[in-house]
């Protein structure tokens, strides 16, 4: 007899094979997913990583401090110009100008409140003519009273030479009691009193210096008196300078020179 085979234990094993592939698959599958799983979590977490570069906290350091490893921005105040320069305005005052000096032209009339006279023919500083010397007609000189201080009352005359070989001045002329409002004084007048020489006369008494004795300097010297001395007639000249010493407000003096040639 012919046997026949059995079909069911061949069954039995596909169906085996069947359900070990089934598993696997099943397996596969669900490692496949795990891993689906995974990879969805890692990019999850990969998103919401904070990035190195952020990790740093701001920077608290106070201006002018540097933590390492960190550069803080500079600081830049707000930026300042500096005031433009300012120019002095050009100098426009005119340089100086000096004008010529001018003088004052010369005038006769001598300052007010001085006593001042001329001399006719007599220069002060000059030479007398022989007209008014002893060696000539002896003319008693004429004086003009320009101005005299205020205040005078009378007026005195002392005519001498201080180069005559003599222990005092020569005097040569002496006249007093003159009016303080004189304008003019000479020999010969009945208002004025006349002293006494040295030769001795009461009058004018010309230069004669000694012959050789080279040029000699007369004064002619004029006090303006604050009062009315009532002196006699007759003093000579060292008696009339010492009275009229306390009363003289003022003095004017005219110098002229004589020489006789030996």
């Amino acid at each position: 007899m012919t046997e026949t085979p059995n079909p069911e234990p061949e069954s039995s094993s596909s169906t085996g094979r069947t359900v070990a592939i089934v598993a696997v698959l099943g397996l596969v599958l669900g490692v496949a997913v795990v891993v689906f799983a995974l990879n969805g979590d890692d990019d999850e977490t990969a998103d919401t990583t904070v990035p190195a570069e952020t990790t740093v906290a701001p920077s608290t350091t106070a201006p002018g401090t540097t933590v390492p490893g960190t550069t803080a921005p500079p600081t830049t105040g707000p930026a300042t110009t500096a005031a433009p320069a300012t120019t002095a305005p050009p100098d426009t005052t005119a340089p100086p100008t000096t004008a010529p000096p001018t003088t004052a032209p010369s005038t006769t009339a001598p300052p007010a409140n001085e006593l001042e006279f001329t001399i006719a023919d007599i220069d002060d500083g000059g030479t007398i003519p022989t007209e008014f010397t002893f060696d000539g007609d002896n003319n008693a000189p004429i004086l003009t009273v320009e101005s005299v201080p205020d205040g005078t009352v009378q007026l005195a005359l002392l005519v001498d030479d201080p180069d005559a070989p003599t222990p005092e001045p020569f005097v040569h002329w002496v006249v007093y009691g003159i009016p303080g409002d004189a304008g003019e004084i000479t020999d010969g007048n009945d208002a004025f009193t006349y002293g006494a020489n040295d030769i001795p006369t009461e009058e004018w008494f010309g230069p004669c210096p000694p012959e050789g004795d080279g040029p000699h300097g007369y004064e002619f010297t004029l006090f303006a008196l604050d009062s009315d001395l009532g002196l006699e007639p007759g003093l000579d000249g060292r008696a009339l300078e010492e009275a009229v010493e306390g009363a003289t407000i003022a003095a004017f003096t005219v110098a002229a020179d004589y020489e006789r040639a030996g």
